[in-house]
């Protein structure tokens, strides 16, 4: 369920250039307390679950790359903040169908 709810929170800041900017520069602590506040219910272990199968199916099964330091994923990632880059450069990449259904 956990992971439901962060998939959710970042459908939700995907579609929402607003709450992607009110997210965008709070560090892990305050992302998890204000998410909390709006209904969402995951902790940091969620968050590396769900990143750690959207980036690998990226990599992997996208782009066709090594899961290494070579992957062209990681170039996304430079110069900018950690949330932008998950859902611009991952979840970006992925259609509903394969939101749902990301490994647990």
């Amino acid at each position: 369920m956990a992971r439901e709810s962060f998939l959710a929170f970042l459908v939700a800041v995907r579609d929402s250039p607003a709450m992607l900017a009110r997210y965008d520069h709070r560090n892990l602590q305050q992302l998890l307390f204000h998410a909390g506040n709006e209904g969402y219910d995951f902790d940091a272990d969620d968050i590396a679950d769900v990143v750690g199968a959207l980036e690998a199916n990226v990599i992997r099964h996208k782009d066709g790359d090594p899961f290494d330091g070579t992957s062209r994923l990681w170039r996304h990632m430079f110069g900018r903040r950690h949330l932008a880059y998950v859902v611009d450069a991952v979840v970006g990449r992925h259609t509903e169908a394969e939101l749902t259904g990301v490994p647990r």
